[in-house]
């Protein structure tokens, strides 16, 4: 029995006809599925199951060795390559849920502590004039407890306000939020392991692409993780994301052991283009691919053409192929068009692990990768390291540059970011940091 494979195949061409797909995959029209509209179900893939991703010119078909042979050498084709594996770009996970928990209950102490000696207040007052206050009664702000009278109005402590993390204010975002109205309305897909519910997060829309799975809910925490770093809500609690009022979608085209295939990844960018989102993020990559990969490129143009900027993690592969080697910022973040993102810690310097660039082959800018805390399972916070953290910090900024300039195309954002970054390293673009530390605050004046 003949060894088979799935496959992706590419055309030179991305508005293809059914027709002449269906000529060069030898196998009838009415057999080729809609790529996006089947992988939305719940059902399984099998080896019969041949899709096309509309618009953006790619097919996905199980094939022998020579039935490939036969379809790479059509002069159609501009290249067919195996179904290969994508991965959650992260690192290892610096703390445990524990220490989000005890900052939670330490948080919700504090709140308790002010209400008791409010309400006592109260009804000091209210024993001394027997009158009932004239001001309407404010919510509680804080989502762990029920709402209550707060009487009289509240100036909190310090202690009690959003906390603005050490990444946000390290690549100057909270500076622009009121110039940039935090990002509103501006549409951003997360393409990860889904998103969880969040008191942090407002999730505008979602799709799964994994097949068999139709919700787009975060069994991993990931793609959470990513999610607050983009847009968790400026509130009273938790932490904030770069653009606080942009509009969240979950993509969900990994499963929740943080793996996928890169058929659901072109499904997503697919659906991305199909929905007009107006930034993409993916926080994901295939580290083993030496140099770009047909399918992505032809999908990146397309959502380029449309306005769509695209934001992907430089990897972290450093150290795991040789440096004369090109290839080894991971696809698709070496695709042509695409923001590839290295990651820094607190100090500024690139993590140990982050993917470097090469010839053709560069990182396009740097952001705070390194023990990042952000949104995560159960409602809870956790931090993790990886330059798919440093990926959302980008992509959050890209957000607050479209809301303040709408006009901008996708290469015009990518050459203010670089020429407003804050340089690191040696002087001027590298192979390292790119452009620099990207400044939310020089890109938006």
């Amino acid at each position: 029995m003949a060894n088979k494979k799935r496959y992706i195949v590419t055309y030179k061409t991305t508005n293809i006809n059914m027709e002449e797909i269906s000529n060069i995959l030898n196998t009838p029209e009415i057999n080729i599925q809609d790529g996006v509209a089947f992988l939305m179900t719940d059902k399984l893939l099998s080896e019969s199951d041949v899709h096309h991703f509309h618009g953006i010119g790619s097919s996905s078909i199980v094939l022998t060795e020579k039935e490939a042979s036969k379809i790479q050498n059509d002069n159609r084709v501009l290249e067919l390559i195996e179904d290969i594996d994508v991965f959650a770009m992260d690192e290892e996970e610096n703390i445990d849920d524990f220490y989000s928990q005890i900052y939670i209950q330490m948080y919700n102490l504090a709140y308790q502590d002010v209400l008791k000696k409010m309400t006592k207040y109260v009804e000091e007052e209210q024993k001394s004039t027997d009158l009932r206050p004239p001001f309407p009664i404010p919510p509680n702000p804080f989502p762990y407890f029920p709402n209550r009278p707060i009487w009289p109005p509240i100036h909190f402590p310090p202690f009690l306000r959003q906390p603005i993390p050490w990444n946000i204010t390290n690549i100057k975002a909270n500076q622009v939020w009121q110039k940039c109205d935090s990002g509103r309305d501006i549409k951003v897909a997360i393409l990860d392991t889904g998103i969880s519910n969040h008191p942090d997060i407002i999730i505008k829309g979602g799709v799964s692409f994994v097949p068999g799975i139709i919700s787009y809910g975060d069994g991993n925490g990931h793609g959470t993780h990513c999610a607050g770093i983009v847009g968790a809500r400026n509130n009273s609690t938790g932490v904030v994301g770069v653009a606080p009022m942009s509009s969240i979608y979950a993509v969900k085209v990994l499963s929740d052991s943080g793996s996928g295939q890169l058929s659901w990844i072109l499904a997503g960018l697919s659906w991305a283009l199909q929905n007009k989102m107006d930034v993409v993020s993916m926080s994901l990559g295939s580290s083993g691919a030496r140099g770009p990969i047909a399918a992505y490129t032809s999908a990146i143009e397309q959502l380029l053409s449309a306005g769509i900027v695209v934001v992907a993690a430089a990897g972290n592969s450093y150290g795991t192929v040789p440096p004369n080697e090109s290839g080894y910022v991971s696809c698709p973040a070496n695709s042509p068009g695409v923001i590839a993102v290295g990651a820094v810690d607190k100090n500024n310097l690139i993590g140990y692990f982050s993917s470097r660039g090469g010839t053709g082959n560069q990182v396009t800018i740097s952001a705070p990768g390194v023990s990042i805390n952000s949104t995560y399972l159960n409602n809870g916070y956790k931090e993790l390291t990886g330059t798919s953290m440093a990926c959302p910090h980008v992509a959050g900024v890209v957000a607050l540059i479209k809301k303040r300039f709408p006009s901008l195309t996708p290469s015009q954002i990518i050459q203010k970011i670089r020429m407003t970054a804050q340089d690191l390293g040696v002087p001027g673009n590298d192979i390292t940091y790119g452009a620099g530390l990207i400044d939310a605050n020089a890109v938006t004046i």
